[in-house]
């Protein structure tokens, strides 16, 4: 009895993360609650319960809260895009309901928040139960190397995890996938990813969310044991990095301060993502040989 209420809760999980996928890739449009319960799927009469029990935030609510993390990184990294443009842009009917929710939301306006985010890009004090480790590259590190390419579409099975990127749950949830691969022969290295969704900076710990990822081909039936998505084709700026100590934080750092700001692009929507080249966690120094992959768009 117990194992069959383990693959019940599972199933849940799955299908809420169908629902907030469906939400991402909707977020400059308003799919009703019926839309994205069809998208799980999930009983409408049911969903909108079931989603606040399960996340602690109705549908609307989540969908606000990322609607304005998305914002809060964009007037971060793309100084020159029109608040208005940008509010419109991401589902909001008019840049006066985005300007009140912006300061609800962070206590600020978004002006000022771009204005602090350039003065401030990267913080002096780090949260360190919000994020994984980070440190600060010293004076003696060798000039980041980045390359610009135009990657393809990438399909994935995915498990994820919601909380910390400190937290175990990131590493369980790459020992599930590993085990799901491995009984259908599908367990390559070199072939795992993760999309750490959210920015440690502007969204709370408990509400972020990491998806441990392994590429799949397209043909390849994956069952109900997994959910799939498709990293989307387009250019990226890709760096090649070690990471001992799981300090995954320090790479993105360095690309996001010293890379982006003369490089003549600009973050792109769309995930960004880690491909592990090996496991550092069979490595005797426990270090990762990586590459993390930023989408990028032209300045």
């Amino acid at each position: 009895m117990a194992r069959r209420s383990q693959d019940h809760s599972a199933e849940y999980h799955r299908r809420i993360c169908r629902a907030i996928d469906f939400i991402n890739s909707h977020l400059a449009e308003h799919p009703t609650v019926s839309d994205i319960a069809d998208a799980a799927p999930f009983s409408k009469h049911h969903f909108q319960r079931l989603f606040r029990a399960i996340l602690g935030e109705t549908v609307a609510e989540f969908t606000r809260r990322v609607r304005l993390e998305t914002a809060a990184r964009r007037l971060q990294f793309r100084p020159l895009e029109e608040v208005t443009e940008l509010a419109l842009d991401l589902g909001f009917s008019s840049s006066q309901n985005f300007a009140k929710a912006f300061k609800q939301q962070f206590g600020v306006s978004a002006t000022q928040y771009r204005e602090d985010a350039s003065q401030h890009s990267i913080p002096d004090e780090i949260e360190m139960d919000a994020k994984r480790s980070f440190t600060i590259p010293t004076q003696n590190e060798q000039a980041i190397q980045v390359s610009v390419r135009q990657l393809p579409a990438t399909r994935v099975a995915y498990q994820r995890h919601f909380g910390s990127y400190n937290e175990p749950g990131v590493q369980a949830a790459f020992d599930d996938l590993q085990k799901w691969a491995a009984a259908r022969q599908l367990d390559r290295d070199g072939d795992y990813l993760g999309i750490p969704w959210d920015d440690a900076d502007v969204t709370p710990g408990s509400k972020c969310r990491f998806d441990a990822c392994l590429r799949i081909d397209v043909e390849t039936w994956t069952g109900s044991g997994v959910n799939t998505q498709v990293i989307p084709m387009g250019r990226y700026a890709v760096h090649r990095c070690h990471v001992t100590e799981n300090h995954f934080d320090a790479p993105w750092t360095r690309l996001m301060r010293e890379w982006l700001p003369g490089s003549g692009y600009l973050p792109s929507d769309g995930p960004r993502f880690e491909k592990y080249l090996s496991d550092g966690s069979h490595d005797p120094e426990g270090c990762w040989d990586l590459e993390i992959c930023l989408p990028v768009t032209p300045l």
